[in-house]
């Protein structure tokens, strides 16, 4: 019995390597791409996919922008966004109502808005105004959302 269950492991290595695929197509990113790399056949692909699997390496490597995988840009602006909106909501209506400003630029460095369309982003956002800020009292996400609406639209 021993004897079949080795030959048959044997039988589903070797035919799990010659299936052409690699991990790095099949199992995406995290610890499985790293450790096992772009060998190909079933069996790494079953090896990476479940090493990516365990312990929530993947959903770090994701979110960290390691073990391969590409941090979502958005994600990270967006944090960074909401978190500056938040701390600067005074100085941010200042700014964008008058067009220009320190925190207005740094506002532009957070959204990521390369120069060339720094000075097009700042006009829309004060010609927005009163859609970014509508009352005294808006809260800071409704205020980052509005930007981040006014920012997709240059």
């Amino acid at each position: 019995m021993k004897k079949c269950i080795v030959a048959l492991g044997a039988l589903l290595l070797v035919a799990g390597t010659s299936y052409a695929s690699t991990v790095s197509e099949n199992c995406g990113c995290g610890l499985g791409k790293e450790l096992i790399g772009e060998k190909t056949g079933l069996a790494w692909n079953i090896l990476g996919t479940s090493l990516n699997g365990t312990s929530g390496n993947q959903t770090f490597g994701i979110s960290s922008g390691t073990l391969g995988c590409d941090k979502p840009e958005s994600f990270v602006s967006n944090e960074r966004m909401d978190a500056f909106v938040a701390d600067n909501m005074d100085s941010l209506a200042v700014d964008i109502a008058s067009g220009n400003g320190e925190s207005l630029d740094a506002l532009m460095e957070i959204a990521q808005v390369s120069g060339s369309e720094k000075a097009a982003a700042c006009q829309a956002l004060q010609a927005n105004f009163d859609t970014i800020y509508p009352t005294v009292d808006v809260e800071h996400a409704a205020v980052s959302q509005s930007i981040r609406g006014v920012l997709a639209q240059i």
